[in-house]
């Protein structure tokens, strides 16, 4: 399984990663999230817990200019998203990513804890 998408959940959608996680795994969940039809209403929560990044500062930079392309419809859309990670060499690669797309339109934020996560975007 390379992603799933779950959008069961009435305030955002889950994308689960598992295994090794590229640029290319990436890139594809994202482009799917995209464009599903609740995603301008519902937030996202990437759970890569059972997963091991293998992203390079280069990939990280192709992910952002890849999300630049993202020009939503409405001025106002859910756009935060929760990144659940399995340790801290993954949070800070997570925290890099973070840092590289501050000026997009998207609020990032990492959590080792599922929990966590949930609740950052049950949050108003």
């Amino acid at each position: 399984m390379a992603h799933q998408i779950d959008a069961s959940h009435s305030t955002y959608i889950q994308v689960t990663v598992r295994g090794r996680i590229g640029k290319d795994v990436l890139i594809a969940a994202m482009s799917e999230l995209m464009q599903h039809p609740e995603y301008t209403i519902k937030h996202s929560l990437w759970d890569l817990s059972g997963g091991s990044l293998g992203l390079s500062i280069s990939d990280l930079r192709e992910i952002v200019d890849m999300l630049r392309l993202y020009k939503p419809k409405e001025k106002s859309f859910a756009n935060k998203s929760a990144i659940v990670v399995p340790g801290e060499m993954h949070k800070a690669v997570v925290n890099i990513f973070i840092s590289m797309s501050k000026m997009l339109p998207f609020e990032y934020t990492v959590f080792q804890n599922a929990g966590d996560a949930k609740t950052f975007l049950l949050q108003q």
